[in-house]
């Protein structure tokens, strides 16, 4: 069985599996993130302490945000009002 390397954004860390934010319901990353430690988060990209690497759908902050002087917000952030 050939062993696949998953190119990890962060330069740290190992990211074991990947996933588009936008294939799970925003419910399912509620509870995801109730149990799973962010262990670093850009833009784009978060990675947790698990190695799952999520590529940024819904919660992504859009480069016009920052030109509107909106605050970047965090994964856990876009989805806390739900807890």
């Amino acid at each position: 069985m050939e062993e696949i390397e998953i190119l990890n954004p962060f330069g740290f860390g190992r990211a074991s599996k990947v996933m588009d934010e936008n294939r799970k319901p925003a419910e399912w990353w509620i509870d995801y993130i109730q149990f799973n430690e962010v262990v670093s988060e850009n833009e784009f990209y978060i990675l947790f302490e698990d190695g799952f690497l999520i590529k940024k759908g819904r919660s992504k902050f859009k480069s016009s945000q920052y030109l509107k002087g909106d605050r970047f917000k965090s994964f856990k952030e876009c989805h806390e009002f739900t807890f």
